[in-house]
């Protein structure tokens, strides 16, 4: 009887918060290089991604087309002609060339400029989101490894105090139903311990799927989860005002790959009306008629007369306009987006300290004085298994909390573009998102 305050206390000590739900204002435990290593195998990791590779590829592939545009739009073309009038060979040589009238090659080029500049944006939002799906993976099976290991413990609990209370009613001390009561309490807990051990393989599935040889490099993971814990007291606890958040708005890669797209289709548009405009060929020949030498000027216009174009260019001017309406819709969808996240990480900051200061000690007072009240007598085991129940519920919830929150984190540092240079080990306390 008396392996019960003992018992309780290290379960207790080896399930307290720290163990799973760390102080978000823990002292950092680990050097600067090991965090910079961290940061680099991360970011290493997340370049070899088929989604990056994807996006950097069509990066490339816009840069060779911004240099095509910026070539003369126009070659200049040869033509022979040879025939026999007579007894006389008669012969002429040509070459025109169509003349870029209305510019439009300095229009094809601003286009493919803002179309590379496009691409670069959406690379930088590829990069960051699959960046903020590494952390959120790193998170998720974080808590579905403690969330398990509490389960795990929960069991041993459950199998020492049967044994304990078998101990007590051999001797009388308790009746038959408190056996029972504990047996019961142990096989109702097998459901949550499969529920907890599928949600570790498949977090451990998500988190392969993003970084295949993360197994290799646990120690990482723990230090990414710091890193991104101490970026949070960068946060600040005010509302952000319009302007703020209509700056953060605007430099997000989301909004800007729409206003360059919006840009281009300007360009575009240009075009499509520049096409309704004629441009002269010119053409010099030289040749020999008989027994005379024949030189000749040539010039030629298209005449616009089964098809004007105009619908075509009525359609891109369309376009550019789409292209302008939502770009403001995605701007204005980007500070809502930045409003709400921040509001939901100061939401949740708010609970973790009221769980802490609740639970300072990790749930180690509550769990010897449960003991002890029953290990006195105070306390029936039905009531006692009861508030066990509710002892591990609220452990449970200081998982589930502290990873909701760490998974709000990462979307406000996703939302507000700095998902990547979090990892750094200056802050940027110029930021409208620093204290």
């Amino acid at each position: 009887m008396n392996m019960i305050p003992v018992i309780a206390l290290a379960i207790a000590s080896a399930l307290a918060i720290p163990a799973y739900a760390s102080d978000i204002n823990s002292s950092n435990n680990t050097n600067s290089h090991f965090h910079e290593a961290a940061r680099l195998w991360l970011q290493s990791r997340i370049a070899q991604t088929p989604q990056v590779k994807a996006a950097a590829a069509q990066q490339n592939s816009r840069a060779l087309w911004t240099q095509a545009a910026a070539q003369p739009l126009y070659n200049p073309e040869l033509q022979t002609r040879l025939e026999q009038e007579g007894s006389s060979n008669n012969y002429a040589l040509e070459i025109s060339q169509k003349i870029d009238w209305w510019n439009q090659r300095e229009a094809r080029s601003q286009q493919q400029q803002r179309l590379q500049q496009q691409a670069g944006q959406q690379y930088q939002q590829s990069l960051q989101q699959t960046t903020a799906d590494a952390l959120a993976a790193i998170v998720r099976y974080q808590s579905a490894q403690q969330r398990d290991q509490l389960m795990q413990r929960l069991q041993q609990q459950q199998q020492t105090l049967t044994q304990l209370i078998e101990q007590r009613r051999s001797i009388g001390d308790l009746s038959a139903l408190d056996a029972e009561l504990a047996l019961l309490a142990q096989s109702s807990l097998l459901a949550d311990i499969a529920a907890s051990q599928a949600e570790l393989s498949a977090a451990a599935a998500q988190l392969s799927a993003l970084l295949p040889d993360w197994q290799q490099q646990p120690q990482y993971l723990n230090a990414l989860i710091q890193q991104l814990d101490n970026s949070a007291q960068q946060l600040s606890q005010q509302p952000l005002s319009d302007t703020q958040l209509k700056q953060l708005a605007l430099s997000h890669p989301q909004s800007e790959s729409a206003r360059l797209f919006w840009l281009a289709e300007q360009q575009r548009a240009q075009l499509s009306r520049d096409s309704l405009r004629a441009e002269p060929t010119l053409g010099v020949s030289a040749g020999r008629n008989g027994e005379e030498d024949v030189l000749g000027l040539a010039l030629s216009l298209p005449l616009n007369v089964r098809s004007s174009y105009r619908q075509a260019a009525a359609a891109a001017n369309g376009e550019a306009l789409q292209a302008e309406a939502e770009f403001y819709v995605s701007l204005q969808q980007q500070q809502q987006q930045l409003r709400a996240s921040h509001s939901r990480v100061q939401a949740y900051r708010r609970q973790v300290k009221q769980w802490q200061a609740l639970m300072p000690d990790g749930g180690q007072r509550s769990a010897q004085l449960l003991q002890q009240q029953w290990r006195n007598g105070d306390l029936s085991t039905s009531a006692y298994l009861q508030a066990s129940a509710q002892w591990a519920a609220s452990l449970q919830a200081g998982i589930e909390l502290t990873g909701d929150y760490r998974q709000a984190q990462i979307q406000w540092l996703s939302d507000s573009q700095t998902i990547r240079r979090f990892l750094s080990a200056a802050a940027n306390t110029n930021s409208p998102i620093s204290e």
